[in-house]
Order: C-alpha cells, then structure tokens, then sequence
C-alpha cells in the first residue's frame, strides 16, 4: 500500500498501510532518535550457551501454552496463521480472550491467580509499572531467559540501540516482548471528509479551524446534514490531537522544549473547549457523541447524516466501499489536522511511539514452561517469522518471484470480494502483535487510502512526544493514586464545557482543583522519569 518498498526485510522500517494495521510508538523529544535505526529481524542466531546455540523450530513433545490478549471480548477464531505458526513452532496457543491493563477484570483475574503462560497487554499501564508486576511474582524478568532462550529477539537488540532502551525499565530490566512500529506506522488516524460535498459546495478541503467552521455549516445548512462532523470522544484531543492541536494543546502529558507538561492545564486549551462547546450549539457537532460507539459512527458517515469524523486510516477505504456501490460520486479523504492559520503546522496530530507499551507480551511468573514461552515469542524476530507475519504464508497468499514477495490472486482478487487487508488478517499478523512491523505493501482499492498518511504526518507533533518512559514503582503507585481522580475529572467537565452544561468561564477553577488534586506532582514524577529516560 505503500508506494516505496524497502528491498530486503532488514532495510529501515517502512509502515505497514493495509486496514490490518488501522484497526487500532521510539521517540524520544529529538526526532532523529528512531528515523537512524536499522531493524534486523535476525535468523535463528546463536547465543552463548551450547544448547541454545543448538535449537531449531519446531519444538517437539507436543507443546500447549496459553494466551491472553489486552481487547475485552470472547475467544478469538482461529485462524491460518495460527496453525503456522503452531505447525512452525511446535507450539500450540490455547486462546483465552482478554481483557484491558484498565479494566477492572484484569484486576479479579490477577487475584484468581490463573493466570495464562502469555499476557499479552500494555505493561507500562501496571500500578506500580512493569518492575512491580515483576515484583510482585505476576510476570518473570526476562533479562537471563533472552539470554538463554530468545537469541533473536537478543540480536535485534544489539543491533538496534534505539529499540532496546524503549522495552526495558531504567535499572535495565526486561519485562515483555514488544510490538514495534515501523516509523510510518506510528501515524494511522486523521480527520476524513466527504471531498464530492466539498466539491458541489466549491470548498476546498478545510486546513484551518475557521475552514473548517465553514465548511460544517455548510454541511448543516446546504447538505441537511444532521450530524456534520461526527466521532467518539477517544478522538476529542488525548488519542489524537482531533481539533486541539490548533489551538497548540492535547490531552494528557507531553513534552515542550524538555518539559513534561499537562495538557489540561495550559490556556489553549480553554480556547479549544469554547471553540467545541459553540460548534456544539451551533448544531456542527453531532448530538451524540458523547455516547456514540464505532458503529453508529459508520452508519452516519455512510448514509448522509454526517460529512466528516475523525478516524483510522481503514475507515477511507470501508466508507468509500460501502456508499460508492450505491453513489459512485462519493469520495471519502483525508483532511489534515487543522491550524490556527493558514500554511501553519498544527502542533499535534496523531503520532505514536515506535514502542507506546500496547501489545506487549510478557510472562506469567506460574508458566510451567518459560522455554516454550519465549521460543514461541522469539519465532517473530526470526527472518522466517517476519516473513510470516508481513507476508503470511508462502504459496497461499504470495510467491516469490526473483526473491520478491509477489501477493496472489487470494489478496487481490479475492473471490469473496473480501478486501486485501481483510485477507491478510487471517493470515498474517500486521499489527498488535509482539514483533517488528514490516512494510507488506500491501495494494488499497483507493487511493486516497493510501494518501491519507502523507496528509496526517504534516503536524509538529513529533517535537512533542513523550517517550515510553517509567517511574519507580513508588513513584508509579503514587502517580497512580493521583490520575485516577484527575483523569476522571478532567473527562467529566470536558463533556460539560461542550454540552453546554457547564460554562468554559469556570474552567481557571477547574484548573486549580486539578492542582489540589496533585497534578504538580504527576508533574514532577513524569518529569523525572523523562530525565532518567534520555540518560538510559
């Protein structure tokens, strides 16, 4: 899907572009940090000991692990990577479901003790971070057992300095296998806009917040649209920068000119909350937001009610094949980021880290068999693996012609009509999985699926991101104890302000509540860990 392609796999990262990825972080404040970095999917490498040096996939003996991924829902259906990969391994995965760091599940499946061999979720999230999950005999330290066991996953890491001082704690101690995303894949989510409206009303695509006024209201009052502009409140300004980052502020922490800051607490943000609370009166945004979920989002943007949400770069290409069958004229884009004024930058978007802590797959410290475990979880950073997770399985979904990966007629031309990215979910794993991400180059059906990224990636974000960094475990209970209150505080009166239930004037007095509730100190701790961080 992307237009250029790395020759061999251990060429600089490139994104992986297919819906597989969307259907969703190295960096430190200095940009240059991740972009210098080769990563090395290494072959079945040798480590130092004689029986490691030894080892070939499969295992034998009739291995059976369990595993548990962080999305809240029922068993995952098997799929043919996963029969490769049991076939590849020797190792058969026994699907529990999962369940989210944040929910309180997670919490009453930590004291069932019952506890799966694999524990896939995002550990930097843990009360007390990694180290005291560790500590408290949930998840093992995997500094000996990499050394022993995982002389891939090693050798990636030797040989990539940037990624190993993103997966470890600051005394050095490694906790999971980590996803990594390609340097183009940490941006998948914008702003996306019916471009045929904006043409039959002769708008250009909005690049500005005053634009982007403009162009809602038309939409209302021209088109009859109920709904405008359309989304969930993941989107309002902490999961991406939605309309904030014009008014130069997000959600939640991140860095300026080597501070940590609250996003909450800036003035900006008082300005973007009295913007959004008046396109809300106005009618601009859609009614329901506040309780809206992905679905009800779809049907608005494919049936009229609404011209524009905020969104995964797969949602281009679900919209546009869903509406174009009925009205060909339909042409769903990206839009980008709005600014404060034209031919500006936007200070923030949607950027990931190259490691942000999601899908990261540690240990259960109760496994009965480590070894299988981390061979399991090794096979990823194997050349073979790589291939097997961008690629997916040799003779069914590509060939190999003059060395290259060549997709069959199973992926683009697939005779249920099922999407390419549809297509390689089943058979490979694109993303949220614990491995370097490849570029697959996998074909979109339209092309401003595969615009979309260029578009969104024209922020100063980058500048601003805060590294996967992590407090002590004193520092994470106490930092803990703090966000719980703040971070439901801070939710509830953003509602308010733009419902309108809630005036913006008071919102200096919520600031200073937030001050009384400890964001000083969640401040300070965040600060600290940064530090500590960039001197790792």
């Amino acid at each position: 899907m992307n237009s250029s392609r790395s020759k061999k796999l251990h060429k600089p990262l490139i994104v992986l572009l297919g819906l597989t990825l969307l259907a969703a972080g190295c960096s430190s404040s200095k940009k240059d940090n991740y972009e210098s970095a080769s990563v090395t999917p290494a072959g079945n490498a040798p480590a130092s000991n004689e029986a490691t040096a030894a080892f070939t996939y499969p295992m034998t003996g009739g291995i059976e692990l369990t595993y548990m991924n962080e999305q809240l829902g029922g068993t995952p259906e098997r799929l043919p990577v996963d029969d490769e990969y049991e076939k590849r391994t020797g190792i058969a995965i026994r699907q529990l479901g999962g369940t989210p760091m944040t929910d309180q599940k997670f919490s009453l499946l930590l004291a069932s003790g019952e506890l799966p061999d694999i524990f896939l979720n995002t550990w930097l999230q843990y009360p007390g971070g990694p180290d005291k999950a560790a500590q408290q005999g949930y998840i093992l330290k995997l500094n000996d057992l990499i050394d022993q066991y995982a002389p891939n996953l090693k050798k990636t890491l030797q040989e990539n300095p940037d990624i190993d001082k993103m997966i470890k704690t600051d005394d050095g101690t490694y906790y999971a296998f980590p996803f990594i995303r390609s340097e183009i894949g940490r941006v998948y989510g914008g702003p996306i806009i019916r471009k045929d409206w904006l043409d039959e009303l002769n708008l250009g695509i909005p690049e500005t917040i005053e634009e982007w006024h403009t162009v809602l209201t038309a939409f209302k009052d021209k088109k009859n649209a109920a709904s405008p502009v359309t989304f969930r409140t993941m989107f309002l300004g902490e999961r991406t920068g939605g309309f904030a980052g014009a008014f130069g502020v997000m959600g939640n922490f991140y860095v300026n000119d080597g501070k940590v800051v609250y996003g909450y607490l800036e003035p900006g943000y008082k300005d973007y909350l009295n913007t959004m609370s008046r396109w809300y009166k106005e009618g601009l945004i859609d009614k329901d937001f506040a309780s809206i979920d992905g679905a009800t989002v779809d049907k608005k943007m494919t049936s009229n009610v609404s011209g524009a949400t905020i969104g995964w770069q797969y949602y281009i290409e679900k919209y546009n094949s869903a509406v174009q069958e009925s009205d060909p004229e339909a042409d769903f884009v990206a839009a980008p980021y709005p600014s404060a004024v034209k031919g500006g930058l936007p200070e923030f978007g949607q950027l990931d880290n190259a490691y942000a802590g999601t899908s990261s797959a540690a240990i259960s410290a109760t496994t009965k068999n480590a070894e299988a475990a981390m061979r399991w979880l090794d096979y990823a950073f194997t050349e073979e693996g790589s291939m097997l997770n961008t690629y997916g399985i040799e003779g069914t979904t590509y060939t190999l012609e003059n060395g290259k990966p060549v997709y069959t007629d199973l992926v683009v031309k697939n005779p249920d009509g099922l999407g390419s990215d549809q297509v390689m979910s089943k058979y490979s794993h694109g993303t949220n999985f614990p491995m370097i991400q490849q570029d697959n180059n996998l074909p979109a059906k339209y092309p401003a699926t595969t615009e979309s990224i260029g578009i969104w990636k024209q922020t100063n974000h980058e500048s601003h991101l805060l590294p996967p960094v992590t407090p002590t475990a004193e520092e994470a209970d106490e930092m803990s104890s703090i966000m719980n209150d703040i971070n439901a505080f801070v939710k509830d009166i953003e509602l308010k302000i733009i419902l309108g239930t809630d005036s913006v004037d008071n919102y200096d007095n919520y600031v200073q509540q937030m001050r009384d509730l400890g964001i000083g100190r969640a401040l300070e701790i965040q600060q600290a860990a940064y530090e500590r961080y960039l001197n790792r």
